[in-house]
């Protein structure tokens, strides 16, 4: 056609190919339907599909980018599916047509077969002029399988001479990759059960490569309707055999590194978690889309009643606010001491094994690279979990998620180029891991490598695993005259197939990895249900603190501070609690570090601060004998660094008309170690102002008491640690000396000493004859509502 109409008949195809590419998700149909477009506009050159397929990989994504920002390697993926559609519309248009013209063929023969009984001469020039100038291979056999006749095409596709091939059984011509039920229906033809069918069928040619057609054997008939030869009609697919390999590969592997990438490890995922079924069936099919929640592995598939169970057994019911006071502190992985568990494995051990390289074809652990001949797809997308094994072995299935630890680092200051010949590296040394063809390993993206392995030990395989990983990459990397050290973070799962999910494998073992992380890294934590669900219930609270503050779910109790020398309340400490909707009543050191974590805390501080403020301010209203209560108030290291905490405070105490004399601002020892005068600035000039400030937890840190002497606190709050041994008669000496001197060096410096965990009358009196000016504790009164704040319950611990 004319150059003009030939460029207006394709824009529109353009276009389509344009709109399919930002098509949110991605749907490949136009991509199909274009291609079978250029088969029937006559498109369908030799050359024509790749030079196609090329224009598409080097302009679509460049001249029409997707609307919505995106990685480049997802855009990349999505113009690679869209190549994969429009190259199998071509292809099976062009197959459609080649069967019409089969068709065609294959009725003019019968035609010429008929036209022969009355004009021999005229029918049989016909017949053999349309035979031999066929181009699609056309062969008669009879029903016992021999060859009697085949034209010039398909003596070209087997690359034999046409009279070698007559005489040869088209059954000895059988395929190892031929479809298992292949002779089964070949039989049904040849014994008149079925009329024709169709297949992919593979050959091998006379240089010993395959030869892949489609196959469509009809079967032939007397006047009598008797079965007499079997006609074969060829095509000759292997060019678009081996693109879709080439697609399919491209699809499924990791460019840089060549391991599989997260779509094909996760079909195999997938199908090891729904069993031998799913696998069988997931075998030979087109790769899907990469999941959108990589960023958080965990991040997809919760469902709302297991978050919920979670949530439950993570945090259990504890409406009791005293029930919340002497509650183990959880660690910074939301583990209270008596809860956590020696997951911690070293790296020591016997040396790595050699790589496992003695695996077949299909094996997960072949060497990467795509396919140069056209390759089956067991070869293409890896064997099937299971394969070759008993259903039991397959029952069980383990996995590691490895992180690079400080990988960033070398990206920042060797370069992009640096960090992708590491990457390379540990790709190499993490295959070279592999022991079996059960076991697969995948670079998912950045410094992330996914592992699976599959049998009856499982769990006992994925951590050993994980250790020959480890001890793999504790050998320094050498690039360019550089030794780079390779430290990795592990989690590792395992389930049994049918019994879980991808989305809780992927939760389970993201959540391991972080713990790995967070002790250190170059180590590898094994999943379990209880720190999965702490970790639930604790992106559960973090998401429900923002609407807990503005719906007042918060509330505070006080618990009074006591004078040791009268045994008058001087004043009380504000303990924030949160009465949450499904777990009740829940203590601070449940959801401060989460509030500190999410920047909630400035926030959530100023309201604790303001609502003490204005208790104090209803204390002194009041009229109680003695001099004003002091309300104490815990700041979070986070309300330190915020800028505008003096210019908040003071107008707190002025909105509540207060005294700052009757505020004391309580700040641990840890948060003011090593501050410089930038730091201490708010405190300073807070203490000008006239209020307290308590250094909280003191002794817990360095307990330098020189360095107090350039604090501006007014007031030691001593851990309860070094008093435990005066909670019963005889007291400890060692105790008592350490008290003595505290106190001692503190009134020097005149600052006041508080004593915080006082539980028994023993200890309240020692610590009164040390000189303790006041104290808290259960002794004198679990935090309470304000208005009992003078009911002091004088109960000892030790008695009860």
């Amino acid at each position: 056609m004319p150059e003009g109409e030939f460029v207006e008949h394709l824009v529109p195809l353009a276009r389509r190919l344009r709109d399919a590419l930002r098509t949110m998700p991605l749907n490949t149909q136009p991509a199909y339907e274009v291609g079978q477009a250029l088969v029937a506009a006559r498109c369908d050159s030799a050359g024509g599909l790749p030079v196609t397929l090329g224009v598409l990989d080097a302009y679509l994504v460049l001249y029409c980018p997707p609307r919505r920002p995106m990685p480049a390697e997802e855009s990349r993926a999505r113009c690679a599916r869209l190549q994969h559609a429009l190259a199998a519309g071509f292809a099976h248009a062009l197959s459609e047509r080649a069967k019409g013209e089969q068709e065609s063929v294959s009725r003019e023969a019968l035609a010429a077969r008929a036209a022969a009984e009355q004009a021999l001469h005229d029918s049989e020039a016909r017949f053999q002029a349309v035979f031999d100038g066929a181009v699609i291979g056309v062969g008669v056999a009879d029903l016992n399988g021999q060859v009697l006749l085949v034209n010039d095409a398909v003596a070209r596709m087997f690359g034999r001479p046409g009279d070698h091939l007559l005489g040869e059984n088209v059954v000895d011509w059988a395929h190892p990759e031929d479809a298992p039920a292949a002779m089964e229906i070949y039989h049904e033809l040849i014994t008149g059960q079925r009329e024709h069918f169709r297949m992919e069928k593979p050959y091998y040619r006379g240089d010993g490569s395959v030869l892949w057609t489609n196959l469509t054997v009809t079967l032939l008939r007397d006047a009598h309707g008797k079965p007499q030869y079997q006609l074969a009609l060829m095509e000759d697919i292997t060019e678009q055999r081996r693109l879709r390999d080439r697609l399919r590969y491209e699809a499924t592997h990791d460019e840089l590194t060549g391991l599989p990438n997260r779509t094909l490890f996760f079909e195999r995922l997938d199908a090891v978690i729904a069993g031998p079924a799913a696998a069988e069936s997931t075998e030979f099919a087109e790769p899907h889309a990469a999941d959108a929640d990589r960023d958080h592995p965990a991040g997809a598939g919760w469902e709302a009643a297991a978050l919920a169970e979670a949530e439950a057994e993570a945090i259990p019911g504890s409406s009791s606010p005293a029930a919340t006071d002497h509650a183990p502190v959880p660690d910074e992985h939301g583990l209270a001491a008596d809860e956590r568990r020696p997951w911690r494995r070293g790296t020591d051990g016997a040396a790595a094994p050699a790589p496992g390289a003695a695996y077949g074809p299909g094996d997960f652990a072949r060497p990467p690279g795509p396919p140069d001949e056209p390759a089956t797809d067991r070869e293409a997308g890896g064997c099937a979990p299971g394969a070759g094994r008993g259903t039991d072995e397959a029952t069980r299935f383990g996995m590691c998620y490895l992180d690079l630890d400080g990988f960033r680092a070398v990206n920042d200051s060797l370069g992009h180029i640096v960090g992708d010949h590491l990457l390379i590296a540990v790709a190499e040394r993490l295959q070279g891991c592999l022991t079996s063809p059960s076991q697969i390993v995948a670079r998912p993206g950045g410094d992330e490598f996914f592992a699976l392995t599959v049998g009856p030990s499982a769990q006992r395989d994925a951590i050993d695993l994980a250790e020959r990983m480890l001890r793999a990459l504790a050998e320094p990397v050498r690039i360019k005259d550089r030794d780079l050290l390779v430290r990795a973070s592990i989690g590792v799962a395992s389930g049994t197939r049918g019994e879980t999910t991808r989305a809780a494998v992927m939760r389970s073992v993201d959540i391991a990895m972080y713990r790995a992380k967070a002790a250190g890294g170059n180590r590898y934590e094994v999943a379990d249900a209880a720190s999965d669900a702490r970790v639930i219930a604790r992106h559960s609270l973090t998401n429900g603190l923002p609407a807990a503050l503005e719906k007042g779910e918060f509330f505070i109790e006080y618990q009074p501070l006591v004078r040791l020398e009268d045994g008058t309340v001087r004043g009380a400490e504000a303990l924030v609690r949160w009465l949450h909707p499904v777990h009740g009543v829940l203590g601070p050191d449940q959801f401060i570090t989460l509030a500190e974590n999410t920047g909630l805390i400035v926030p959530l501080g100023r309201w604790v601060l303001a609502e003490a403020a204005r208790q104090a301010r209803a204390w002194r209203d009041a009229g109680h004998d003695g001099e004003p209560l002091r309300v104490n108030v815990n700041l979070s290291p986070c309300q330190l660094r915020y800028p505008h905490l003096v210019s908040d405070t003071v107008a707190v105490l002025d909105e509540a008309g207060l005294d700052p004399a009757a505020l004391c601002l309580e700040v641990t020892e840890n948060d003011l170690i090593g501050a410089d005068e930038e730091a201490l600035r708010p405190l300073r000039q807070l203490a000008d102002l006239g209020v307290d400030i308590a250094l909280d937890d003191f002794g817990t840190g360095y307990s330098n008491l020189a360095y107090l002497r350039r604090l501006p606190v007014s007031t030691l709050k001593l851990d309860r640690s070094f008093t435990l041994g005066m909670q019963r008669a005889p007291a400890d000496p060692v105790d008592v000396k350490i008290v003595e001197g505290i106190v001692s060096l503190a009134h020097t410096l005149d600052l006041a000493v508080t004593v915080e965990g006082v539980e028994t009358g023993s200890q309240a009196e020692h610590l009164r004859m040390l000189g303790c000016d006041t104290a808290q504790g259960w002794y004198y009164a679990r935090p309470g509502p304000p208005d009992r704040l003078h009911e002091l319950a004088l109960t000892d611990v030790a008695s009860g």
